[in-house]
């Protein structure tokens, strides 16, 4: 097991052969960090608060003890409204599901969110208890805590196929390695060149392939097409520049590749429902956590011995009704 911090709440594990991957960690919820995950889901458990979570064009307002659960491809942001939301996040890799579903497959869950009529419903209860156990053996770094760590992760697992509506879907990580390397290389490629005029045109010539081979190839690997992934990189810098600098709108849309400041707001509305300009006057002083920070995917860890925390944790553990 990894522990990233002497007291910070953020650990992972790694099951090699299985390919299996889990991380769990607490957070105060800052300013919008926009983000998806390939491969991964992501539990989202909030703590404490209000927290406005975008999934997709959605927008969903959870409350303490509300429990998400987001598929792995998804673009997804937060916000907190208020100083001192928590949210306790785990996240585990695809393969997790590898055992029940054909190769090449996995599951989503679009039903895994709880609202106030159903928060306490014995299926999130569960859930939280899992997740609550996962996080306690994971901090403990005991002789036995990869075992239950990975048993707890496997009734989180059985509590989502049976007590939820799983569809079956296109697992995008089983691609070849010889494809896992071309896409990797092509999206090393946009990381350095979205702020520029680029098209499915150039990525075709840096890697030599044709322009049909590379769209079908991005598309098929990472889930959206080339366009969609290099929208989704621009507006991800963008707005976190909008948080950390002083730039004007123009500014930061042009300098992160949008083609004008129109374009820009037309996105941020899509997926965040408002301007940029009504989200900046809704930051707090002291409360944006910048890129400059730790980089894009730095967070706001919170202390392992936080009484908070601990506090949750506990009744998490109590709560659950079978």
């Amino acid at each position: 097991m990894k522990q990233t911090g002497s007291q910070q709440a953020h650990f992972e594990m790694q099951w090699p052969r299985d390919n299996l991957y889990l991380s769990g960690f607490a957070h105060e919820i800052m300013n919008y960090r926009y983000h998806w995950h390939s491969s991964q889901y992501e539990l989202n458990i909030l703590l404490h608060g209000s927290q406005e979570f975008c999934i997709g064009t959605r927008t969903h307002i959870l409350e303490e003890d509300d429990v998400l659960l987001i598929n792995p491809g998804t673009g997804h942001a937060s916000f907190a409204p208020q100083a001192n939301t928590r949210a306790l996040v785990v996240h585990f890799s695809t393969s997790a599901f590898k055992p029940f579903v054909k190769k090449g497959y996995t599951y989503h869950f679009d039903t895994c969110l709880s609202f106030p009529e159903n928060r306490y419903h014995p299926c999130y209860n569960r859930i939280r208890f899992y997740a609550g156990q996962i996080f306690q053996a994971m901090s403990e770094n005991g002789p036995y805590s990869r075992l239950t760590a990975k048993a707890s992760l496997e009734l989180l697992l059985a509590t989502l196929c049976t007590m939820f509506e799983p569809v079956t879907v296109k697992n995008l990580d089983e691609e070849d390695m010889e494809h896992q390397e071309t896409v990797k290389r092509l999206i090393a490629y946009i990381e350095e060149h979205f702020r520029e005029k680029i098209s499915l045109e150039d990525l075709a010539r840096f890697s030599q392939y044709n322009r049909t081979y590379v769209s079908t190839l991005f598309k098929q690997t990472i889930g959206i097409n080339f366009y969609e992934y290099l929208t989704r990189v621009r507006f991800q810098n963008a707005l976190l520049e909008l948080a950390a600098t002083s730039k004007n709108l123009t500014e930061i849309a042009i300098g992160n590749g949008f083609p004008d400041l129109k374009s820009f707001n037309a996105r941020f509305r899509e997926i965040l429902h408002r301007t940029p300009a009504q989200y900046r006057e809704q930051l707090s002083p002291g409360r944006v956590f910048c890129a400059s920070d730790a980089g894009l995917q730095s967070r706001n860890y919170i202390s392992l011995d936080d009484d908070f925390l601990r506090k949750k944790l506990g009744e998490y553990l109590r709560m659950m009704e079978l």
